[in-house]
């Protein structure tokens, strides 16, 4: 994931199984790349538009995302 980029959340058995789903078509801003090749579950800490659960940042499996 490339950081300071702005990413559309989109559907994945990833995102499935961590029963984020609602967080489908949301957009928001990557503000930590963590898909380096040591990482098991790679992905980014996406900064929301709006507040899911209270929370701005959440962790975004890779492919999980379309950037815009």
């Amino acid at each position: 994931m490339t950081k300071t980029t702005y990413v559309t959340i989109t559907a994945s058995p990833e995102l499935s199984r961590m029963r984020l789903d609602e967080l489908v078509g949301r957009c928001g801003l990557v503000v930590e790349d963590l898909s380096g090749e040591d990482r098991k579950n790679k992905g980014g800490l996406v900064l929301l538009e709006e507040a899911y659960m209270d929370e701005f940042i959440w962790f975004i499996p890779e492919k999980s995302v379309t950037y815009e």
